[in-house]
């Protein structure tokens, strides 16, 4: 009733001490709402003296959107302090800030296909504002839908380099807001120069880079993200997804320094356990070759 009473703004000293028990006993499922409940015992009061079942429900759908709100505006402040953790296999890590009603409708559909796959996440999603994220072992198609389903759920866009074709049709605008980041492959030298000026100019950025460059089977994997992160000053992190145990974590950071070769052994080494959708695809570099 504490919250009630802080409200002030109706008179609460001629309400029953039954409507009073009902008020309580819907406090007790949603605490964070005197405003609904307020508005539901205002404008209805049954002849027996109690409150209504339309009362109850009523309170109960009008608190739906602020208890939301509310839990979200907890989470974030118990989020401050945080820092990426592991958690045990089969939890979902902890997600980003609240981001309106969209982010919201996207982070259930992740959340869908996700559990409908049997995916988990190990780790908790890098409490920084811009990185650079290795996504392999990259052996489908199937593997950028994981990728996009697990941002979804952490409630982040992740953007991913696309052929400049892609956003020339009909479905270009649609394919921009998915994350695409359109370059002209004839022009690979001027990519980390493009990238660096992404990066300078956004505020958020997470780009996904596939190393192995094709679904084939491919020893040879291309270095540019190490390169974009080095000329864009962000961090590097490695996306894990194993099929094998149908588990995504994120190892990391790694600050691009002047000796590729050291952080690639570091990068690598994530990914000698992990199994692709296609095994017979998935081939580590030999770096010393």
């Amino acid at each position: 009733m504490e919250y009630l009473e802080r409200a002030g703004e109706i008179e609460l000293s001629h309400i029953r001490e039954k409507d009073k028990a009902d008020i309580h006993d819907a406090l007790r499922f949603q605490p964070q709402i005197a405003g609904a409940v307020l508005i539901a015992v205002a404008t209805r009061r049954s002849e027996s003296g109690g409150m209504m079942p339309v009362d109850i429900c009523t309170t109960f759908l009008m608190a739906a959107p602020i208890q939301a709100y509310n839990t979200e505006r907890e989470e974030d402040r118990n989020m401050q302090d945080s820092v990426p953790t592991h958690n045990p296999r089969g939890r979902f890590g902890q997600s980003a800030p609240y981001r309106g009603l969209f982010s919201e409708g996207i982070r259930g559909l992740s959340w869908m296909f996700l559990k409908a796959t049997g995916w988990h996440v190990a780790t908790d999603w890098p409490d920084v504002s811009k990185s650079v994220i290795i996504a392999a072992p990259h052996t489908s198609n199937y593997d950028g839908l994981v990728m996009l389903a697990i941002a979804g759920w952490y409630r982040q866009k992740l953007s991913w380099m696309g052929k400049a074709s892609l956003v020339r049709g009909p479905f270009g605008g649609l394919l921009r807001r998915a994350g695409c980041v359109p370059v002209e492959r004839s022009k690979s030298k001027d990519v980390v120069s493009l990238m660096k000026e992404a990066f300078d100019a956004a505020d958020t950025l997470h780009l996904a880079i596939a190393p192995e460059g094709t679904r084939n089977a491919n020893p040879v994997w291309k270095t540019g993200f190490w390169h974009i992160a080095q000329s864009a000053n962000v961090p590097l992190f490695s996306a894990v997804l194993d099929f094998g145990t149908r588990e995504m974590r994120l190892e990391g950071p790694i600050m691009p320094g002047g000796d590729i070769a050291t952080d690639m052994d570091v990068i690598i080494s994530h990914y000698r356990d992990a199994k692709g959708r296609h095994p017979e695809r998935f081939h580590l570099p030999d770096l010393a070759s």
